[in-house]
């Protein structure tokens, strides 16, 4: 199991080791590999993790002098393939399942898995196998970009997508084009996709459908159990930035002021909420600040419905999972694929992104129903226990490391 981090950075790491307990649930031994980093969990195999390089936070002075270091880690870490070619000949794996890999560890690993014959499947937890800066959107424009898709990766530059910076924008262009000349990610058998909006993007790149799987992540349902009881507000929680949407959420409570919306969370764009809130009188909106652990589980517990809106390509956000688990349901916006997860009617809402009024609308009709609100709720905890859980996640995964072990290929079946 591959991950650059080792630790719980993100949700890509939460689903690494939810995974990791699955299979050793049901007694598989994984073995990890990784970057050394202080956060770490202990494992007996760190030693083998390549060292630890930064990229943020260094002087001019210090990126001048490590640029050779910075640029042969990104683009083919030779350090990466010798740890990882250590390991496998240790411990002799029947397949290796990929997840965030790029700049810190490189895929410079895949040629090492190729050279011992060992099955590879990836986790595609963002876009970059089609973006040079993973995410299809222009951070400093708050723009959706898909310019790099059909391989033009020079737009990457001329956007100054990366950091709104040309010259980091320029390491990652450099490395779409070296690595799409070497067709190093051709001795990837398999990619896994939690969004079947992402596996068509993939597909719109130049990737095989064959190659390309779907199913959702999992998550511990025990940790978020069924709650159909409510208290009168709905919640937003997680990060504020400008792509996550909160500014049409907020605009939407103008026109809904019988509703209370809680926001839970802090971020680079929460002072440019705060104003436009006290801007618009929104006296039925309270900015909470980061929350964790059991405060956030009670938090969403009790609220009636959460709100995801959205603005760029969200690609399968574990928020709704939690939600679900929970038994919210959820109003979300078209993008990405969160209309994959919700079903629109069923345990939740769509609705455009952007469109306060569409919006403004959803939440009116969640707040004023309460046996629509149970009947969702309902709904959204079957499809957590039939779609999220961890058996559920077991039975489809398996099968595929069956068959990729045996065969050392899998087709699917996209369609």
């Amino acid at each position: 199991m591959i991950d650059k981090y080792y630790f719980i950075k993100g949700g890509a790491e939460r689903y690494y080791f939810e995974l990791t307990k699955v299979l050793e649930a049901h007694g598989h031994k994984v073995i990890p590999f990784s970057m050394q980093h202080p956060e770490n969990f202990e494992t007996e195999y760190s030693d083998y993790f390549v060292p630890k390089i930064e990229f943020n936070g260094l002087s001019p002075t210090q990126k001048l002098r490590q640029t050779p270091d910075i640029l042969e880690r990104i683009i083919y870490s030779r350090k990466a393939k010798k740890a990882v070619t250590k390991l496998i000949e240790k411990t002799k794996p029947d397949i290796a399942h990929l997840h965030m890999i790029d700049h810190q560890l490189s895929p410079s690993i895949l040629h090492a898995f190729r050279d011992a014959g060992v099955p590879v499947i990836q986790t595609c937890h963002q876009y970059k196998l089609v973006c040079p800066s993973y995410r299809l959107f222009v951070m400093h424009k708050n723009q959706i970009c898909e310019r790099c898709i059909d391989g033009d990766y020079y737009h990457a530059i001329s956007q100054k997508c990366l950091k709104n910076s040309r010259s980091a924008s320029a390491v990652v262009t450099v490395e779409s084009y070296i690595h799409k000349w070497m067709k190093i990610y051709d001795h990837i058998d398999l990619f896994h996709v939690p969004s079947r909006f992402l596996g068509e993007k993939l597909i719109e790149g130049g990737f095989p459908k064959e190659k390309i799987w779907h199913n959702f992540y999992t998550i511990n349902l025990d940790d978020y159990p069924f709650h159909p009881e409510y208290k009168d507000y709905c919640l937003y929680f997680g990060r504020l930035s400008e792509e996550k949407g909160i500014q049409t959420l907020l605009r939407a409570m103008q026109h809904a002021k019988k509703t209370k919306l809680l926001v839970a969370g802090d971020g680079p764009y929460r002072p440019h909420l705060e104003h436009l809130k006290t801007e618009l009188g929104l006296d039925n909106v309270t900015f909470l600040g980061n929350k964790g652990g059991t405060e956030l589980v009670d938090l969403v517990q009790n609220a009636r419905f959460i709100v995801v809106p959205s603005e760029w390509y969200d690609n399968s956000p574990l928020v709704i999972y939690e939600a679900f688990s929970m038994g919210k349901p959820a109003i979300v916006s078209t993008m990405g694929g969160m209309p994959e997860l919700v079903d629109d009617g069923i345990n939740g809402f769509h609705f455009e992104a952007g469109n306060k009024t569409e919006l403004a609308e959803k939440i009116s009709t969640l707040w004023q129903d309460d046996a629509l609100v149970s009947k969702f709720s309902k709904n959204a905890r079957y499809k957590a226990d039939n779609e999220f859980s961890p058996d559920a996640h077991y039975k489809n995964i398996i099968q595929i490391y069956e068959n990729l072990v045996n065969e050392n290929a899998y087709l699917s079946k996209w369609s």
